[in-house]
């Protein structure tokens, strides 16, 4: 590969660039328009922009300082050329016969319909149908590992070049896109039948409920509060930002997060209800110059099934800090110093997480308990070279972490209840 963008940025004869080029062509052709799939949800759209972004890395292959770079440099030229199709242009469901019968391996090897009866045929193209439209809904960094490695047999090795990840990320993807699947197909009579939570999410009395409920942060003396300013009596040094409970798609999706998708109550004409708080540390970076601190707190709503540790609207604390030294010491001592405030005996066992996005490049979840009882109550990590120049920053003279945090999860620790409904109805729990 590497020889041939040589040839294809530097021979001396038009013949032979051309030559070089096709070949380059011909290993990436697939590999752009799955990738380009997997952004745009259309095979037709996916070509368009694969086409596109060969012309373009034609034109400034000569730009190219670094020949063994050119599968990542490529992917970003296929990126930018998926974004410049027009939103107005893009389908919002995948198209069925986007990716092939190759995709099925991903589902067990589904059966096809070729050779079938009529009745079984039909109940196989069903399947088909449902097991492609289940791929279309794969969070976007896992749709484009499963879209990559099955369209053309693409190894995890090249897809890890070209997404530029380390291989183990490939395979995580890859594992965690096959239990989704497999999952979504065990459930999906379940699903249809009884109409949960994305049905929710477009009903405007549900969503009335919810704006409805309490607001704990400005109820004097509730726990959530409390915790709240023991997190900030903590992180003095950190400036506290605000934004808006409704925000549009653009700002919801800053972060390159995939939850709009699968969490967004819509309010239609593109607006929902904030589904994390990372959106609102990221809006306020946007123009600061290092160091930059950030704290940030608010109701934020999911669709989650509500238990004894999860409810629809739920209190997200989002912490940001980018300067130098930020690194993933310093991101597990401020992150036990927060959790240290309100809970200060609190245990806090570290699990390594791979976010699957690039905001994130090490993540971390934390695992906190006292008295016995133990919660999944805080998620974060190392800030990606990418996440940092999408803030304005540069990599190299500056580093950075965020985190996000159940302010309800410690607040439960701290008084030893087990049921976080008891934070929400009064008499509040004190």
């Amino acid at each position: 590969m590497v020889d041939l963008v040589v040839r294809a940025a530097g021979a001396i004869e038009r013949e032979e660039r051309i030559a070089a080029f096709g070949q380059l062509v011909e290993s990436f052709r697939d590999m752009a328009c799955g990738y380009a799939y997997a952004l745009l949800g259309d095979f037709h759209l996916a070509e368009d922009a694969a086409q596109e972004a060969f012309v373009t890395a034609y034109r400034s292959l000569g730009q190219l300082r670094d020949p063994a770079a050119f599968p990542g440099w490529f992917r970003r030229i296929v990126w930018s050329a998926c974004g410049r199709i027009r939103p107005d242009e893009r389908a919002t469901v995948a198209s069925l016969d986007a990716v092939g019968a190759g995709v099925l391996a991903a589902a067990d090897s589904l059966p096809t319909a070729a050779g079938d009866e009529p009745a079984q045929a039909a109940e196989a193209n069903e399947l088909r149908d449902a097991v492609l439209h289940a791929v279309a809904q794969l969070p976007p960094p896992q749709r484009e590992v499963t879209t990559l490695f099955y369209i053309n047999g693409y190894s995890q090795k090249d897809i890890a070049q070209f997404l530029e990840v380390p291989v183990g990320t490939v395979k995580n993807r890859l594992h965690a896109s096959r239990g989704r699947l497999k999952e979504r197909m065990l459930h999906m009579v379940k699903d249809t039948l009884h109409q949960n939570a994305p049905g929710e999410r477009f009903d405007r009395r549900v969503i009335d409920e919810l704006l409805s409920r309490p607001r704990p942060l400005e109820i004097p003396g509730h726990p959530v509060r409390d915790a709240w300013e023991a997190v900030r009596q903590a992180l003095a040094d950190y400036e506290v930002v605000t934004g808006p409970e409704v925000e549009d798609r653009q700002t919801a999706k800053a972060s390159q997060d995939h939850a709009w998708e699968e969490y967004a109550y819509r309010l239609g004409e593109g607006r929902a209800l904030r589904f994390q708080m990372t959106s609102v540390t990221m809006a306020a970076v946007v123009g600061r110059s290092a160091p930059v601190r950030l704290l940030a707190a608010g109701r934020v709503f999911r669709p989650d099934r509500e238990d004894a540790t999860h409810t629809k609207v739920f209190h997200q604390m989002e912490g940001l800090c980018i300067q130098t030294g930020a690194d993933a010491e310093a991101f597990l001592a401020t992150c036990e110093r927060c959790i240290r405030a309100v809970v200060p005996d609190a245990e806090v066992r570290w699990v390594p997480h791979d976010y699957g996005y690039r905001f994130v490049a090490e993540g971390h979840e934390a695992m906190v308990s006292r008295d016995g009882r133990e919660q999944q109550a805080l998620g974060g990590g190392t800030l990606s070279q990418q996440a940092l120049r999408d803030a304005g920053f540069d990599p190299a003279a500056v580093s950075g972490f965020a985190w996000g945090l159940s302010l309800e999860r410690l607040a439960m620790l701290r008084l030893g209840i087990d049921d976080i409904h008891a934070l929400w109805q009064p008499p509040y729990v004190t």
